[in-house]
C-alpha cells in the first residue's frame, strides 16, 4: 500500500526493495491483516506498547517487545554495516561476509544451524542493504533462547574455512548473474544509481561487481568481520510472547562476555550528502540525462531529485522543526501524485491511456540525502520525451492547482492503514523497531508524525514540490531496448 509517511514507508518500501537476502530461504511470519483499522494514532501506538530498552556494558543495544498475542518470538540483530561502508574495489564485502555467517563455528556447523531452527518449526533469513545487515529468527516462544545461543555464537566465532569462502563465492556470483546481470532492468539501474552517484559508496551496488567479488580474500572477510561485528556496533531486537526481565537474563548469558570492540569506522558525510553537487559545473541540463540500452522489452522513464533525509538534516545541521515539517510536506506531494488508483498520475495518465504505468516514491529515511523518484513506461508508439512531458505537466499542475481535502485524507488513512498492518506481526513489529532504533529515531516520532501531518497545508505540500522537483535539479533516464 502506497504512504507517505516516512518511518510507515521506510517499514513497508524500503527493506524490501533495497535489500538482499542471502542464502537462507525459510521464509518469516507473514502479519495477519488487523480486523478493523483504528481511528486514532493513539490507538494504533497501542500495538507498540510494552517496549523496553537496555545497553550491555559492552555496548549491545537491546529492544524487547512484549506482544503476547501469538505464541512466537522474532528475533532480530542489526549490524551497523552495509555497502556504505565498504571501500573502492571491495564492494559486496558486507553481503559475502553475510553468507559466511551460516558458515561453520567451532560449536555449530552451518548444516546444524539450519537444521535446530527447523527442528523446532522456526524459520531464518538476513539480508544486507546500504546502511546495514540484519539477521533474523522465528521460533516458538518456549525457544527463543536458541536464537539468542546461535546469534551470540556468531558474532565472534565464525571459522573462515578456504573451501566454504570459495563455495559461497560461487553462489555469491550466481546470485549476482541471476539478480542483476540477467535481469535488464537491474543492470539499467545499477548503470543510473552510478550516473547519478558517480564514484561513492551509493554508485555501486550492494552485492558488489562480478570484479569485486572474485578479488575479495580471506583477510578482507577477516578484517571485515573483526571490525564490524561487535556488540557495540548491533541492535538486538525480540519481539513476542516474552517477559521481558526473563529475555534480559538470556541476553546477558549468551551476549554478556562478548568483549566491546574498537569504535567502527565513521562514514564521510561528504559521500552522503549533495549528491548534486557531483554534477555541478558541468553545465546544462543535457549533462543530466543519460541513455541506458539493454535487453529490455519495454522503454522506461526515470526521473531523480535529490531530496533530503533526516539524517541528511542532521549532517548539514539543518535539522529543525520547521525541515522536518517540509520533509513530510514533499511526502504528502508524493502522495497527492502516486497514492494508488486515486493519486493524479493514475487517474489523469493511466486511466486516461496516456501512459502505461507510472508511480513516484519518497523514502527520507536512510544515511545522508536521499531522492524523489518517477518511473515511467510509455504508450506504445508514444516517444519517452513525450511520456516525460506528459509526466511533468502533471507534476507542474499539482504544484500550481487546489488539492482536495479527500486526497489529503486519503493519505492520512492510507498511513494510519500501513502502521495497523505494520503492528499487527512480530516481524512487521521488529522491522519497525530496528529501523527506528538503528536510525537513532525515537519510537515516539511516529506519533509525532501522525499529530502533525493533519496540520499541514496545501500550501506547504505544493511549495516543497516547487522547491525539490526544479527542472534545473533533474536527473533523467531513458531506458531503451539494445535494437532501438
Amino acid at each position: 500500500m502506497k504512504t507517505f509517511n516516512r518511518l510507515v514507508l521506510s517499514l513497508c518500501v524500503s527493506l524490501g526493495l533495497l535489500s538482499l537476502t542471502a542464502c537462507q530461504h525459510a521464509p518469516t511470519a507473514t502479519p495477519q491483516a488487523p480486523t478493523a483499522l483504528a481511528t486514532t494514532p493513539q490507538q494504533e501506538l497501542k500495538l507498540l506498547a510494552n517496549i523496553h530498552e537496555y545497553t550491555l556494558d559492552n555496548g549491545l543495544k537491546v529492544v524487547i517487545k512484549e506482544d503476547k498475542r501469538a505464541p512466537v518470538v522474532m528475533t532480530q540483530i542489526w549490524y551497523g554495516v552495509g555497502a556504505n561502508d565498504e571501500p573502492v574495489g571491495k564492494g559486496g564485502l558486507s553481503h559475502f561476509l553475510e553468507h559466511l555467517m551460516f558458515k561453520d563455528t567451532p560449536k555449530v556447523s552451518s548444516d546444524e544451524f539450519s537444521r535446530l531452527i527447523s527442528h523446532y518449526g522456526g524459520s531464518n533469513n538476513a539480508y544486507t542493504s546500504s546502511d546495514v545487515t540484519v539477521y533474523h529468527e522465528i521460533l516458538p516462544a518456549n525457544r527463543y533462547a536458541l536464537a539468542l545461543e546461535l546469534e551470540a555464537n556468531r558474532m565472534k566465532n565464525v571459522l573462515f574455512k578456504p573451501e566454504q569462502i570459495e563455495s559461497e563465492r560461487q553462489v555469491v556470483q550466481e546470485e549476482r548473474r541471476s539478480r542483476t546481470d540477467d535481469n535488464p532492468m537491474a543492470k539499467a539501474w545499477e548503470r543510473f544509481s552510478s550516473f547519478v552517484y558517480g564514484d561513492t559508496p551509493r554508485g555501486r551496488p550492494i552485492i558488489g561487481s562480478m570484479a569485486d567479488i572474485e578479488g575479495l580474500t580471506m583477510d578482507d572477510l577477516k578484517h571485515w568481520y573483526a571490525t564490524w561485528y561487535v556488540p557495540n556496533n548491533a541492535t538486538l531486537v525480540i519481539v513476542g510472547d516474552v517477559d521481558k526481565d526473563e529475555a534480559l537474563t538470556h541476553i546477558k548469558k549468551y551476549f554478556g562476555d562478548i568483549p566491546k570492540g574498537d569504535p567502527v569506522p565513521a562514514r564521510d558525510p561528504a559521500q552522503f550528502i549533495h549528491a548534486d553537487d557531483l554534477n555541478a559545473g558541468k553545465g546544462g541540463v543535457s549533462e543530466r540525462h543519460v541513455v541506458i540500452k539493454e535487453a529490455v522489452q519495454v522503454p522506461t522513464l526515470i526521473l531523480a531529485w535529490q531530496a533530503p533525509t533526516v539524517s541528511g538534516l542532521k549532517l548539514t545541521n539543518h535539522h529543525t522543526a520547521d525541515n522536518e515539517r517540509e520533509l513530510l510536506a514533499l511526502g504528502l506531494f508524493d502522495d497527492v501524485l502516486s497514492g494508488g488508483a486515486s493519486g493524479r498520475f493514475a487517474k489523469n495518465l493511466v486511466k486516461k491511456e496516456l501512459v502505461t504505468s507510472v508511480y513516484s516514491s519518497y523514502d527520507s529515511t536512510g544515511y545522508g540525502d536521499g531522492f524523489f523518484m518517477v518511473m515511467a513506461t510509455p504508450k506504445a508508439g508514444v516517444s519517452l520525451d513525450e511520456t516525460k512531458r506528459l509526466v511533468l505537466d502533471e507534476i507542474k499542475r499539482t504544484m500550481a492547482d487546489p488539492i482536495d481535502q479527500k486526497e489529503l485524507d486519503r493519505s492520512m488513512v492510507a498511513t494510519k492503514t500501513a502502521l495497523v498492518f505494520a503492528s499487527e506481526g512480530v516481524s512487521g513489529q521488529a522491522d519497525l523497531l530496528g529501523m527506528l532504533k538503528n536510525e537513532n529515531i525515537p519510537f515516539g516520532k511516529i506519533q509525532e508524525e501522525l499529530a502533525i501531518l493533519p496540520t499541514i497545508s496545501t500550501d506547504e505540500i505544493k511549495n516543497a514540490g516547487k522547491k525539490y522537483l526544479s527542472d534545473e535539479r533533474m536527473y533523467s533516464a531513458y531506458i531503451l531496448p539494445k535494437d532501438e
